[in-house]
């Protein structure tokens, strides 16, 4: 009996040095340099990889001044070796690391410019003229 309660105190001792699961999900853009927030928080900027812990629908918000922001609802559906009870394996006992990661990639198109952008450049390229038909000093 001592035996047996031994040799399950030393598995269970092993069990932290056991498998995980490690859930990433990439979002690029083109062009690259767009803020990515993941459920209303800030996440990072593209290209980028952000950690989660929770399948389920999540909320991407990819932001780039100039274009059109992106807001889309991504279903994070967890794959067959993460339901019950393989789940305990993969996260518990494998004695490796399992990645899974899911990609996103959006073009972001360019937003035209407002009527008063359009004026200011109108305004300031009719500075310029003037300055340039202007004798120097």
């Amino acid at each position: 009996m001592h035996r047996a309660s031994a040799l399950a105190a030393a598995l269970l001792a092993t069990l932290p040095l056991g498998g995980c699961v490690e859930r990433f999900i990439a979002v690029r853009t083109e062009p690259p340099g767009a803020t990515v927030t993941l459920d209303d928080e800030k996440a990072g900027v593209t290209p980028c990889e952000i950690k989660y812990v929770w399948y389920g629908t999540r909320e991407i918000v990819v932001e780039l001044r100039g274009r059109r922001p992106v807001r889309a609802l991504v279903p994070l559906n967890p794959p067959w070796w993460q339901y019950f009870p393989l789940d305990f394996v993969t996260d518990v006992l494998l004695p490796f690391t399992i990645t899974d990661r899911r990609e996103f990639t959006w073009a972001l198109e360019a937003t035209p410019p407002s009527e008063a952008e359009a004026e200011e450049v109108l305004r300031r390229a009719e500075e310029l003229r003037r300055r340039a038909d202007s004798p120097p000093r």
